[in-house]
Parts: C-alpha cells; sequence; structure tokens
C-alpha cells in the first residue's frame, strides 16, 4: 500500500504556500544538476569526515562547480588535494541521490517526461556502472568488505553511506511505482541493488550503529523487490534489526554507545526500514522499542528543546533538527499516536532547525523535510496535547537529567563501551532560564585535528582532570540517589586509584554543585567548568601557566591566575540577559580564570578553573539567578 499523500501535496501546493515554492525549486535544482550530470567509475569518493578545515575544525564548503577547491565556511582558507577532492566526489554522488527523489517526485506530481528521461539517466547511469566502481573503504582500495568500521563500497567511502544511498533510491522508485516501467526497476535490482546487497550483508556482523542501517538497507531492497531470502536475513538472523534494538538500546530506551546524534542516527535507518514494512505487511517483532525510543528522546531534552549532547555527536542539535525522522515514525505509529502528538510539538516549537553536515536530509531552505512532505503536508499542529518534562534518571545509560521551572541539569557518570565516547566522567550541562550555561561540545569531523586534540579530550567538559591525563574509565558509574531536585553520583577508578563523586542539588533559583574526588597519591586536579555567559566581575590577577601542553591544555588561552581574599569568591555573569552569581569555594586552592574553545571556534567560552594538589579534594560552587 502506498503511504505517500499525493493528493494532498497537490492541493497544497496549489494554494500559493510554501509547498509550491519548495516543489518549483526542486525541480528547478533537479533539472539544472540532471542536465549537467557527470560521473565515473574512475574516481573514487572519500570519507566526509575529512571534509573540515585543519585550522579551525569548521566545514568546508561543497561547491558543485569547484570540485578541486574547498574552502573553509569560517576562514576562508581554500584547501587543495587529492583527497578532498575524492570527499568532494562522495557528497556529489549523495547530491545526485537527492536528486533522484527531486526528479521522482516532480514527474509523480507533474508529469513531466524530462524528469523522468533524467531520473532515468543519472539512475541507469550508476546501476549499468555499478560494479565497475573500486570497491574501497574510506581512502584504500580493498578487498576485505570488513575492513575499517565503516566497511568497504563502491560508489560511497563506506558500506554505512552506501546503505543510506540505496534506502534513498529504492524511495524514489516507490514514489513512481505504478509509473515507471518495470523493465528498467528490474535493470536496476539486477545491477545496483543485489551487488550492492552482496556488499552490505556481510557486514552485518555485530551490534552496532552501522549494521542497523545495512539491515534497514537490505530489508529496504528485499521488501521492494518480494525476496523472501533477504527478508528473512533482515528480521530472523543472528544480527537482525530485532537483535541490533534488543541488545543495542538499553532499558532506558538510549543507543549503548551513549550518543544523542547516534542514537537518532541509526533511528533514522531503522524507520526508514519501519516505513516499507509498513507498505509491505512485514511484521517488526520490535517495531515498540523503536516507538519507545523516539518518545523518550523527547523527555530527556533540555526544556528548550535542545538535546544534550554527550560523547562523539555534531554540535548544537536540537529535536527540529531530527524532526524528519519523527515524521516517519508518526507516518508509521499514527498521527494520534504519543510519537504523532510530540511531532506536532516539535513542528510548533519557535526555533531554528540546526542541521547536520553529512549524509543530509532532503529539507527545502532548512524548514520542511521531504518527508514532511510525502507524509503530512497537511498537518495540523495545533491539535497537539502539551507536554511536560519532568526530572528523570537514565540508569542503564549512565545519565540523568534535573529539572525545575528555571533550571536543567544533564549530568552524565557512566559509559556502556569505548565505542563513540568521550573521557568524560561527571560532565554536566546546564541551562537556565531557557539558555545554555553550558553545553557539551561535541565534535567536529573525526579526521579533524580540533575534534581529537579538543573535543574529545577531557579538558573540553566540566568535569575533574587529574595530572593533565585523559580519563580512561569506560565502564559504567552509580547513580547513589536520586530524587526531584538531587543526583548523587559515584564512579570508581575513573583514573587508575582515583574515584569520584558528584552532588547536584536544584534550587529555586539555582543548583549547587559538589564534587570530591579521591586518590591513593597526592595528585594534581583541575576542576572545570566551561561558561557561556559573559563574566562581568573584574578579577585581579596575572598571567599564568597550567604545566601541560597536550591533552587540550595547548589550547586553553588568556590564562590568568585569580587573586582571592578569603574562602569564597562571588562572579557576576550575564547570560543572554539573564543575571548570575556563581559562589565558589576557593579555600586551599588556586583560582584560574580562561579562554577555552566554543564550537565553532571562532567563539570562546570563560572557564573556571579549580587546582588542587592533594590525595583527596573537593570543590563547590553555587549559582543563583538575580531576578
Amino acid at each position: 500500500m502506498t503511504l505517500f499523500e499525493f493528493d494532498k501535496i497537490k492541493q497544497v501546493a496549489q494554494e500559493g504556500n510554501v509547498y509550491g515554492d519548495m516543489l518549483k525549486d526542486f525541480k528547478a535544482e533537479a533539472l539544472d544538476f540532471a542536465k549537467n550530470f557527470e560521473d565515473t567509475p574512475a574516481k573514487t569518493s572519500d570519507w566526509g569526515h575529512n571534509y573540515f578545515c585543519v585550522e579551525d575544525g569548521e566545514r568546508l564548503i561543497f561547491d558543485l562547480n569547484k570540485p578541486h577547491e574547498h574552502e573553509c565556511m569560517l576562514c576562508g582558507k581554500v584547501y587543495k588535494s587529492k583527497q578532498l577532492d575524492n570527499v568532494w566526489v562522495y557528497f556529489y554522488r549523495n547530491n545526485a541521490i537527492l536528486v533522484l527523489l527531486k526528479l521522482a517526485l516532480t514527474y509523480k506530481l507533474e508529469k513531466d517526461e524530462e524528469c523522468l528521461e533524467l531520473y532515468k539517466k543519472i539512475l541507469g547511469y550508476y546501476a549499468e556502472h555499478y560494479t565497475e566502481f573500486e570497491l574501497h573503504a574510506k581512502d584504500k582500495i580493498v578487498t576485505d568488505l570488513r575492513h575499517d568500521v565503516g566497511g568497504a563500497a563502491r560508489m560511497m567511502p563506506q558500506g554505512l553511506n552506501e546503505a543510506i544511498i540505496m534506502i534513498r533510491i529504492a524511495l524514489s522508485l516507490e514514489i513512481l511505482k505504478g509509473e515507471i516501467d518495470q523493465e528498467f526497476v528490474e535493470f536496476v535490482q539486477e545491477k545496483m541493488f543485489r551487488p550492492a546487497i552482496s556488499i552490505m550483508t556481510p557486514q552485518i556482523a555485530h551490534i552496532h550503529n552501522i549494521p542497523c542501517w545495512l539491515n534497514s538497507a537490505v530489508g529496504v531492497l528485499g521488501l521492494s523487490m518480494g525476496d523472501q531470502e533477504l527478508i528473512d536475513l533482515v528480521f530472523n538472523s543472528e544480527f537482525d534489526i530485532n537483535q541490533q534494538l534488543l541488545q543495542g538500546v538499553t532499558g532506558d530506551r538510549f543507543w549503548y554507545e551513549g550518543s544523542t546524534h547516534y542514537n537518532f542516527f541509526l533511528l533514522e535507518g531503522i524507520t526508514n526500514l519501519l516505513i516499507f514494512a509498513k507498505m509491505y505487511d512485514q511484521e517488526f517483532a520490535q517495531a515498540k522499542i523503536v516507538e519507545e525510543m523516539l518518545v523518550e528522546a523527547y523527555y530527556y531534552s533540555l526544556d528548550n528543546d535542545v538535546l544534550p549532547n554527550p560523547n562523539d555527536s555534531w554540535p548544537n542539535v536540537n529535536l527540529k533538527t531530527y524532526e524528519y525522522i519523527y515524521c516517519v515514525g508518526a507516518k508509521v505509529f499514527g498521527e494520534d499516536s504519543e510519537v504523532g502528538n510530540i511531532y506536532k510539538n516539535i513542528l510548533a516549537k519557535d526555533m531554528d532547525r540546526v542541521p547536520i553536515p553529512l549524509s543530509k536530509p532532503l529539507y527545502y531552505k532548512n524548514l520542511i523535510s521531504l518527508e514532511k512532505l510525502l507524509y503530512f503536508p497537511d498537518i495540523n499542529i495545533e491539535n497537539r496535547t502539551p507536554l511536560k518534562r519532568t526530572s528523570k534518571a537514565y540508569r542503564e545509560s549512565g545519565f540523568g537529567i534535573l529539572r525545575n521551572d528555571n533550571v536543567n541539569v544533564f549530568i552524565k557518570y557512566g559509559h556502556r563501551g569505548p565505542s563513540h565516547a568521550h573521557p568524560d566522567k561527571m560532565t554536566i550541562e546546564v541551562l537556565v532560564k531557557n539558555e545554555l550555561l553550558s553545553r557539551d561540545l561535541s565534535n567536529c569531523g573525526y579526521a579533524s585535528r580540533l575534534c581529537n586534540e579538543w573535543h574529545r579530550k577531557t579538558l573540553s567538559h566540566n568535569t575533574i582532570i587529574v595530572d593533565g591525563e585523559n580519563q580512561v574509565s569506560m565502564e559504567m558509574g552509580e547513580l547513589k540517589e536520586f530524587t526531584e531536585n538531587s543526583c548523587k553520583t559515584f564512579v570508581e577508578n575513573v583514573y587508575d586509584g582515583v574515584d569520584y563523586a558528584r552532588n547536584i542539588s536544584l534550587t529555586e533559583n539555582g543548583f549547587e554543585d559538589h564534587f570530591e574526588v579521591t586518590a591513593d597519591a597526592d595528585k594534581n586536579f583541575d576542576w572545570i567548568f566551561h561558561s557561556e555567559a559573559t563574566l562581568e566581575t573584574r578579577l585581579e590577577g596575572e598571567d599564568a601557566e597550567l604545566g601541560y601542553n597536550d591533552h587540550g591544555y595547548q589550547h586553553v588561552k588568556n590564562i590568568r591566575r585569580v587573586a582571592v581574599e578569603g574562602d569564597t569568591i562571588d562572579l557576576k555573569w550575564n547570560l543572554n540577559g539573564v543575571a548570575l552569581v556563581s559562589t565558589v569555594t576557593v579555600a586551599g586552592k588556586e583560582m584560574f580564570i580562561a579562554d577555552t574553545f566554543d564550537n565553532p571556534v571562532s567563539r570562546y567560552r570563560t572557564a573556571i578553573i579549580l587546582r588542587d594538589k592533594a590525595q583527596n579534594a573537593s570543590f563547590d560552587i553555587k549559582w543563583t539567578i538575580v531576578e
């Protein structure tokens, strides 16, 4: 059965609203690209994570007209290299597949034969030559399909990326179902889909976000071809999609790798499989887990719909970033379901969508997703039910969130393994009056120098660094106590022989933070908090050094040792118009103020650093909103 709302799309587009402009622009963009389409198997693609500025970690600009020039969108530096040219090829091919979706939809709605001809030209080329594209993994020509974590592919740099485009191609064919000749469809299936499946299926060999995508792609292709053997592989085998969900999702309904983005990234793949399963009346035994993951993600978001961002991710993502995933979920589970109501609340939120830089979904001016156009072009968000978030512990995932009307504090105290993990036990993220006082920076592209010299270092998080080194523990911590307004957490051996205990207590107009560290010998403890507010207090002090030159310390700027009289100091801050005071206990400690990189690095944050050299130490700070 079809789930696409073509009649409604025609109706709303004829009303002259934004949908009409969207379809008009989609057609113009698609025709322009398709008429100038040019590709060859002689070109290999490369990893998108390489497409970031060496100096500042910001994205490079993908310009269709400049395959050999790659400009940083922040500093303007232009890079030239064979590797970046190959990454450009990856972006070009991804764009070509998005163009297929635009052409398919335009033809379906307008019956413009030129669109269908160009659609068949592009897809026909890739299908005809698919096996001529060299098998490679990132920048290496390979024969081992499981080379590297992302696996091997032909058109794209990884099996992961191949899975993404195969799903999108299958969706474009589904849009054209009944409109395109079966001979061409079978040609694509035999020349492209089946060779791609032969690459992807051997890579489904463990519990991880990438096999979730591979399962989803093989399942989507299997369902569209009516291949029961493939369907059985995806829904009834050792590492099938149901086992991925049963083994990879915690009881808190969060993906075990502990990353907000990867939680949604795999949901993108799985919801694509879900929608095809619904179209083809295929049972999906663990669909309920997916529904619960979508629901729970709303409730661990901050009150401004920004997502806490531990571990590897993209910076500043919010629920609207992943609107397109909720849209598919709402279509699968129903507009009147809990997911459907959450989707309406996300749409109604007055905030900008923060896009992701790689494997981008198709959006019109970052406002309307292809999914919304296909499935809910006339959705009524006025009949939504308002939702209320509360404090909640996520014990199996190693984090929790405290909230009242003025303050949210997210704390991460445990890991479930090293995959995509940052060494940041006991870090916190803080929202005050719907303004971010401090957030996790996540990271830029994985191959970027700053990703590995700053974003993935303990020092870039709000925690304690011992002897200038990164934390080593990837084990789960303990949540000793959790109430509506407080939590007590504990972790053994964050470093060998070093234990942490952190207590957070909300007050009516702020929060209190007590952090204890105990060791088996004297250590150097650096407690750090990165504030996004503007420091208004004038401090007396002198230029200083922290004594370390790596693990992120080399990137700390304008370090000043603060002269403090007494046991505490009050610091006044302005957080986008919200007045705050932080009362810092400094007795027996050195205090520093410094500038630390934000993400992007064109901005800085103000870091409070407290240093104690002892076997055991405690650190206290109280934040108060000044009305």
